[in-house]
């Protein structure tokens, strides 16, 4: 059978040896009998979600380039139990094994099998269990009258009528608003199109017009 090895090594460790791993992985081969296709070693953290060696490997595989995946941890493979037992998935489907050394998995046994489907479980129920959580918060923090979701900033057009009047430029505008210019502009066209407060003197829409890099220009 012919084995793909793969080992991330974690940058934040600057003591860890980046060939324990692959050398593990290499003698586990060599006592199964099986013939070593590629070795893939990403050096990064594994918060990381582009690793380009893991990459490269998954895409062999969905070719049915191996028979096998081995690795050293699943923490070094995945990094949710949902995600691994989402790749187990397919591996199965696609008729590959998928050995981890320091749990002592290996789906091409029937105990390994086994484990496989009690991680499954345990996968299922913590994602029921963080839906629930969610739910409850939710419902209580209406309750309580809390508004959710993202916060409107349809009261700054105003605000930023104001600050063109007084020669801002829409640069410096989005910078204190913490929106882009374009954001700015239509904030203030939709002030414009609501009219001005009373006691408010109106201004010239100006919105489109004027460039964004100019340090004063015509207020709006």
């Amino acid at each position: 059978m012919i084995a793909f090895l793969y080992a991330r090594v974690s940058t934040l460790d600057k003591e860890q040896n980046p060939e324990v791993q692959p050398r593990e992985l290499r003698e586990y081969c060599r006592r199964a009998g099986w013939e070593i296709g590629e070795e893939f070693v990403d050096h990064m953290s594994g918060t990381k979600a582009q690793r380009p060696k893991w990459q490269e490997m998954l895409r062999l595989v969905r070719r049915r380039k191996c028979g096998a995946v081995v690795v050293f941890r699943f923490n070094r493979f995945a990094r949710s139990t949902r995600e691994l037992v989402n790749w187990l998935e397919e591996f199965e489907a696609l008729g590959v094994q998928f050995i981890s050394l320091h749990e002592n998995i290996d789906t091409s046994t029937p105990m390994g099998k086994a484990v496989f489907r009690i991680t499954a479980a345990i996968a299922e129920l913590e994602v029921d269990i963080i839906r629930e959580n969610v739910r409850a918060g939710l419902l209580y923090a209406r309750s309580k009258g809390v508004t959710l979701g993202r916060p409107r900033r349809i009261g700054n057009g105003e605000l930023i009528l104001s600050m063109r009047s007084r020669g801002t430029t829409w640069r410096e505008i989005s910078a204190h608003f913490d929106v882009s210019a374009s954001t700015a502009k239509r904030l203030a066209r939709i002030a414009c199109e609501a009219g001005p407060k009373t006691g408010q003197k109106p201004v010239e829409n100006t919105v489109e017009n004027e460039p964004e890099n100019k340090g004063h220009g015509r207020p709006i």
